[in-house]
Order: C-alpha cells, then sequence, then structure tokens
C-alpha cells in the first residue's frame, strides 16, 4: 500500500531499527524521512525536525562501508560512479564502499527510507551527533553545519563520515588533524546527543 505525505509527515523522523549490538557490528539499520527536493516546497513546512546531513545531495564516499538503501514511501534517486538511477517504493539499491556517489530525494514531497551501513562501526554515535546539531539549529536551511565543524567530525569518526569528493580521503584526514584542535578550542563538538536540553554527551 501506497503511503501518502501526510503519513510520512506524522512519523518519527529518525530512528534506530537495529543497532550496533544488535548485529555484533555488522551493520546498523536505521529508518528515516528525508526532505523533498527543495526545503522551501509546500509539503516540507508540516516536517517535524529540520534537514540534516541526509538531506543533502552532494557526491561523497564512504571509504570501508558498504551502503543499503530500501525504500518505504515516495522515490530516491541515486548516482553511483556517474551512472544514475530511480529507485522506487519496494525497491533497493547497495552502494559499494570506497565509490563516489549521492542519493536525494528528487521529489517535492518527503520519502522514506531505511539505510544500513556495513560495518556498523560507531554509525549509530556519528548519525545522532550529525542529525542532533541540525535539530539545535546549528547548521543552514540545507542541513550542512559551520565549516569548523567538520574537521572535528572527521577526526573523531574517521570510518563513519561521508567525504566529500573534491579531495582525497586522505588529504582530508590530514587536514582535519591539524584543523580540529582549533575547532574544538573554539566550541565544536565530535558528540551531540537528542535527548539532552543542551546536546551534551
Amino acid at each position: 500500500m501506497t503511503r501518502e505525505a501526510g503519513d510520512i509527515d506524522g512519523m518519527n523522523p529518525h530512528v534506530v531499527k537495529k543497532g550496533a549490538e544488535e548485529t555484533d557490528g555488522d551493520f546498523v539499520r536505521f529508518e528515516s524521512t528525508m526532505y523533498p527536493s527543495s526545503v522551501d516546497a509546500p509539503a516540507a513546512r508540516s516536517l517535524s525536525h529540520e534537514p540534516w546531513g541526509l538531506d543533502n545531495d552532494f557526491e561523497h564516499v564512504h571509504p570501508t562501508q558498504e551502503e543499503h538503501w530500501t525504500v518505504v514511501a515516495g522515490t530516491l534517486r541515486v548516482e553511483v560512479d556517474g551512472d544514475e538511477r530511480t529507485v522506487s517504493e519496494g525497491e533497493e539499491v547497495t552502494l559499494p564502499s570506497d565509490v563516489p556517489h549521492r542519493h536525494y530525494n528528487p521529489t517535492d514531497r518527503p520519502i522514506r527510507v531505511v539505510w544500513e551501513r556495513r560495518p556498523a562501526f560507531r554509525t549509530e554515535a556519528w548519525a545522532e551527533s550529525v542529525y542532533a546539531l541540525a535539530q539545535r539549529g546549528e547548521t543552514d536551511t540545507n542541513g550542512v553545519p559551520n565549516p569548523l565543524q567538520i574537521p572535528v567530525w572527521i577526526d573523531e569518526f574517521p570510518e563513519e563520515t561521508a567525504y566529500p569528493t573534491v579531495a582525497p580521503v586522505a588529504v582530508q584526514r590530514a587536514a582535519s588533524a591539524l584543523i580540529a584542535p582549533v575547532s574544538r578550542m573554539a566550541g565544536f563538538k565530535a558528540r551531540y546527543v537528542r535527548e539532552t536540553a543542551d546536546g551534551s554527551p
């Protein structure tokens, strides 16, 4: 049965379906709502959460993690190493590690997806931090944080970070190791938690 956008609006925007402890670190599984292609689309106004990293459509790579997506409601667009495909409701797609890709909602309605990372590593903590920072209002309208935040995350979560393809991963990691101490002195943290008022772990 096809879900309407109104049904999606009332759902928890981001939940852990299976954690690393349940899978012995084999994978972690989330279910999330993705914003419409434009955050200004009328359907976006009813969503209960702010856009975050999942809603960005930039090309990136996961050096050591495979990603698996299942569309629960709506349509997902995926580009893998230059090849583009549309993933419809009930369909799945696997994105191999260390291969440039991007994924985004191409429609003007929110969509619902289940996504996994294999192996799990510390993806739950990384995703929670990225999500929580956006919900605190500390990202722009597309869910992109202050540039000084990124080196802290890369330094803390080198395996879990989605690396933009603008520079080699090794270069981004080396630069982040130098910049992260400065970012931390400026008040940027690696961990942000949804349940606490001030975002402290």
